[in-house]
């Protein structure tokens, strides 16, 4: 938008018949900053119209980006940041600079910087110059891989990459022996990291360190390369995986071993608690159904009062009938005598 409005600024003043032009220079081209520093970017200009209509205006543009973005503009003493540079600009605003620092710089802000002057009373020249701005990083922890099968005679290669690194990392693989680091330089790609050893033999096994190194710092990982590595890891992974098999199983019968117990320690403890009433209820049965000696002599010398009455009329009843025939016998002595 702002570049537009520049356009038609100029057009205007070409139109005007104004033919001096606005000469911007800047002393530097290509400038480097660490990650978290500022970045200064010089930007000077001249000019020989008035300077009450001047414009300052600075562009970023990225390789992620189609096209530049306006960071920074400069009018009548008023300045204004745009997009992630809010508030991370400070320009100068001394009459013939235009140059801005930009604080806490990071590997995203790499890129070009357009500053671009514009006065429209005074329209011709060379009113843009552009500064590439790196941000340098020490290259992160590279990621050691593996790509092949580590046993002998398997083709085997590896690779080192990190994610971060301003200027490129270059890589390097060593072969660890003991505190010996020998170089590898055959079949080693330094800028991409990728190392080909072929068909692995027993010289060839055991540990390889990559180191990922620039202007700032190096940073490495290291990989193990035992031909018997991999077999070894199978087998002791089988028996990890045994043994925790077996735990797992272990520590569920123990738990419903635990909660069998307990059921049954509960169903004793409820059986024990109703046997002794039971008990008491027998022995009452029994108590009451079994006489004891002392009941049965005393049953038998103190006979209820039912049974003295009916052992009266029974005693009455069978006295009555011995005395029959005896009458009976005295009625025939007493016709016998009559006769």
């Amino acid at each position: 938008m702002f570049a537009t409005m520049l356009k038609i600024f100029a057009i205007i003043a070409a139109l005007s018949g104004h033919i001096s032009g606005v000469t911007v220079t800047a002393p530097q081209s290509t400038v480097n900053v660490t990650v978290g520093g500022n970045a200064t970017l010089l930007c000077t200009y001249t000019t020989t119209g008035s300077m009450n209509s001047l414009f300052i205006q600075w562009s970023f543009y990225s390789a992620n980006e189609k096209q530049p973005n306006t960071i920074y503009y400069f009018q009548n003493g008023q300045a204004y940041e745009y997009g992630e540079f809010k508030n991370r600009i400070n320009g100068t605003t001394n009459q013939g600079n235009a140059s801005i620092t930009i604080s806490n710089m990071q590997p995203s802000d790499t890129g070009f910087y357009t500053c671009e002057v514009f006065n429209p009373q005074d329209s011709n020249g060379r009113n843009q110059k552009s500064v590439a701005v790196s941000v340098l990083v020490k290259p992160s922890q590279p990621h050691c891989s593996l790509r092949g099968t580590p046993e002998t005679g398997h083709f085997v290669s590896l690779s080192c990459y990190s994610e971060e690194g301003m200027p490129a990392p270059i890589y390097q693989w060593y072969k660890v022996s003991g505190e010996t680091l020998k170089p590898m330089t055959e079949q080693l790609n330094a800028k991409t990291g990728l190392f080909i050893i072929g068909n692995l033999t027993t010289f060839e096994n055991g540990y390889y360190r990559c180191t990922a190194s620039n202007s700032l710092g190096n940073s490495s990982c290291e990989i193990d390369l035992t031909a018997a590595h991999s077999e070894g890891g199978l087998i002791a992974g089988a028996l990890i995986g045994a043994i925790l098999g077996a735990v797992v199983i272990c520590i569920i019968v123990w738990f419903l071993t635990k909660r069998e117990k307990k059921k049954e320690r509960k169903e004793k403890a409820a059986n024990s608690e109703m046997q002794p009433m039971t008990q008491k209820q027998q022995a009452n049965v029994e108590y009451a159904k079994i006489p004891t000696q002392e009941n049965e002599s005393v049953a038998t010398a103190t006979p209820s009062k039912e049974a003295n009455a009916d052992n009266e009329y029974s005693t009455a009843e069978e006295m009555a009938a011995s005395e029959m025939p005896e009458n009976d016998e005295m009625q025939g002595v007493d016709t016998q005598t009559r006769a």
